[in-house]
Parts: C-alpha cells; sequence; structure tokens
C-alpha cells in the first residue's frame, strides 16, 4: 500500500471524532431510553418495536438520497442545519407525551441521524491523508463503536434514578456540544482531478449507487446478521446456559479485544492491504461464534468473546476504507451511504431471521449456525476480491 505518511492527529480529525462520540453516544442514550420512558406510560411493549422500525424505515429512505445532497451542498453547512435539526427532534419530546406524536418524532429523527452519519463518515474520511486512509477510519470507527457503547449503559443507569424528560435534557445538552463543534469543522475540498465539476455533470441516479462497492457492502451487511444475534439474543442464552446476567461479561470481552486490534489494524491495512486482516478476521468471527453456541462455562464465553471482538474489530472499518479505495474522491459520500444502508439491513434481517431460528434450535445453535455467514464473507471475499486489485493499484498511483 505504500510507506504511511501525512499527518493524522489534526485538529479537524480530532474535532471530528469528538462531535462524533457525543453524538452517536447521544442518540443512542435517546434509543435506549424511549422503550423504558414507553413501558411507563404504555402496557403494550409492540409500540417500542414500532418506534424502532419507524425510526429504521426513515432512515433507510434517507440514506438512498442523502449521498445526493452531499454531493451538492457544502458539508460543513449541511453538518451544522443537520445538528440544529436533530437538536429540534430533542426539543419536540417535551411538547406532547402521546403515542403517535413519539412514533412522529421517531421518525424525525431517523430522518436526521441518517444524515449526520453520512456527514461524519464522509468528513472524517476526506480529511484523513490517503496514505493513512485505513488508520484514520479505524480510529474514528472506535469512535463510533464507544458512543455506541456508552449510550444505553448511560440512559439505562441515569433512567433508574431519574426521570425520561432529565434525561433528554441531558442529551440536549450533549448534542449542543456537538453542535458548536461543527463550527469549528471545515468543507472537505477534493483535491483530485475529479472535482467538484464532476459531480454536477453526473445523472442524479448515479450517486445514490456505485456497483465497484457492492462486494464490501455486502460482506458487512452478513456481518452484521451475526451482531444483530449478539446483541439482541445474549441476553436469553444467559438464562439457557444458567449464567444470567453474567453473560454480559461476552461485551467486555469483545470490547477489549476490539479496542486493541483497532490501535494497530489501520496502520497494517495502510502498510500491507486488507487481505491480510480480512482473512484471518473472518475465520476468528466463525470460531468465536462456534465457541459461543456451545458454550457451557464462563471461560468459554470469555474467549468467543475475545474471537468476535478480533472480527468486530477488522471487518467493518477495514471493509469500509477498503471501499473508499475503489471510487473516486467524489463519490466517498455515496459509498458510504451504501455501507450504512446495508449495515442497517443485516442488522434488520439479523434481528428477524435469526429470531425465527432461535425459537427453532434453541439461542446457542442460533449462534454456531451464525458462524455460516462468517464463512460466506469469507469466500466471497476470496472470490471477489481479485477483481478489484487492478482498480485498487491504479488508485495508489
Amino acid at each position: 500500500m505504500g510507506k504511511v505518511k501525512g499527518k493524522l492527529w489534526t485538529n479537524q480529525y480530532v474535532i471530528i471524532i469528538l462531535l462524533s462520540l457525543v453524538m452517536f453516544a447521544s442518540f443512542y442514550m435517546i434509543t435506549a431510553g424511549f422503550p423504558i420512558f414507553v413501558s411507563t406510560i404504555s402496557d403494550n411493549p409492540a409500540i417500542a418495536g414500532i418506534m424502532t422500525t419507524t425510526l429504521m424505515v426513515a432512515s433507510l429512505i434517507t440514506r438512498l438520497f442523502a449521498s445526493v445532497i452531499i454531493q451538492k451542498v457544502n458539508m460543513k453547512l449541511l453538518l451544522i442545519i443537520s445538528l440544529l435539526y436533530f437538536l429540534g427532534t430533542i426539543a419536540l419530546t417535551f411538547v406532547n407525551d402521546s403515542i403517535g406524536f413519539l412514533i412522529f418524532i421517531r421518525a424525525l429523527q431517523g430522518i436526521g441521524f441518517s444524515m449526520l452519519t453520512i456527514l461524519v463518515f464522509t468528513i472524517s474520511s476526506q480529511i484523513v491523508p490517503k496514505s493513512r486512509l485505513g488508520e484514520g477510519i479505524v480510529f474514528f470507527a472506535m469512535s463510533t463503536s464507544v458512543g455506541t457503547t456508552m449510550g444505553p449503559l448511560i440512559a439505562i443507569s441515569y433512567l433508574a434514578k431519574y426521570s425520561f424528560h432529565s434525561m433528554m435534557v441531558l442529551t440536549l445538552g450533549l448534542m449542543s456540544f456537538s453542535f458548536v463543534c461543527s463550527f469549528f469543522t471545515k468543507n472537505p475540498v477534493i483535491k483530485e482531478k475529479e472535482s467538484s465539476k464532476a459531480v454536477n455533470k453526473e445523472p442524479f441516479y448515479k450517486y445514490m449507487f456505485d456497483k465497484r462497492v457492492l462486494l464490501p457492502c455486502i460482506l458487512v451487511a452478513f456481518n452484521y446478521i451475526t451482531i444483530a444475534g449478539t446483541v439482541n439474543f445474549m441476553g436469553a442464552f444467559g438464562k439457557e446456559i444458567n449464567v444470567g446476567g453474567k453473560i454480559s461479561q461476552f461485551f467486555i470481552a469483545q470490547g477489549l479485544a476490539m479496542v486493541l486490534v483497532r490501535s494497530f489494524s489501520g496502520r497494517i491495512f495502510d502498510r500491507f492491504g486488507h487481505r491480510i486482516l480480512i482473512i484471518p478476521a473472518a475465520i476468528s468471527g466463525a470460531g468465536g461464534l462456534i465457541l459461543l453456541g456451545f458454550s457451557t462455562t464462563m471461560w468459554m464465553v470469555w474467549v468467543s468473546g475475545v474471537l468476535f471482538g478480533i472480527a468486530f474489530a477488522i471487518i467493518h472499518p477495514i471493509i469500509q476504507a477498503w471501499a473508499l479505495t475503489l471510487v473516486p474522491p467524489e463519490k466517498k459520500a455515496t459509498a458510504n451511504s451504501m455501507l450504512l444502508i446495508f449495515i442497517d439491513s443485516g442488522l434488520a434481517i439479523g434481528s428477524v431471521g435469526l429470531g425465527f431460528l432461535a425459537k427453532s434450535v434453541g439461542y446457542g445453535m442460533t449462534f454456531s449456525y451464525s458462524a455460516a455467514f462468517m464463512i460466506v464473507i469469507l469466500l466471497m471475499y476470496l472470490f471477489g476480491s481479485r477483481k478489484t486489485v487492478a482498480l485498487e493499484a491504479n488508485k495508489v498511483k
């Protein structure tokens, strides 16, 4: 991949990481808090599911068009407007507590967060040096993962003592921090030959889809099918093997492995490419899921958490970095949008499909069977990635 050059930890990179970490933590505080709040005003648990479905549908629809809008508008201005819009959706929660209105708010938040995620992913990928793309994407992904993990933990702990509306005041303050950070960002400028003039000449639909990143998107979707299984069914699996709440230690082991591996995997990508990382990551993920399915003791759960954590640390950010090398600079928003659409789709398919499977074979065997998706990732990558070698070689020159 060439010698590593260029400064990564610039002021702009630090700002976008801080902005994203707080933004993701705030959003997932709200996401975890809404079901708890709904349970206090309604006896129907399906309402929380309807809210989540509404959010996902609104988010997916927005992602289809967001990449096109981002190409046409100043990204800094759009980031400021999107954060202000999201702050407005939080403020709306103080207006009315009716179920219908709360569902409407979740739809609005799905639109706003969808736009924000594509913006921060695209800005981060534009401001890192090309020679350190892998390292830059991996550290950025770590910040979003930490935010995603911290959000629910804060929400659940906070709502055990305080009210939902006071938590929304807290998230309003946190999102305001991200809003202030957005004023210190700079609109990323495409310096390569493919300038913004090329963007204006392209038809609308070409910025919604790019076949060059279809394989990475499919691989990421399969990865998130397996992640959906661990997120949704780990608690029930703990009861199944009689370890109860101790099963949550799987995520501690996974998180420790993730932080450790991501501290160096980006540099390996920049020096040696994605092949040396994705192949062992898929094998490790498959091994972790199989072991998890047959776990009967906590040490087996810990080992499976570490093995799956290695896959969790590598597959998404490294495939994202690889996908961004396959498209010209002005198509990075398209690539990021497609990746996020396939991630959402993988989570939705995994939550529903593996749920039906668990009813038939139990949670343990569901984890073991889901290892097949890691094998599919490995096989598709081995056969499909060969076609991108020539293109990547041209990109590096």
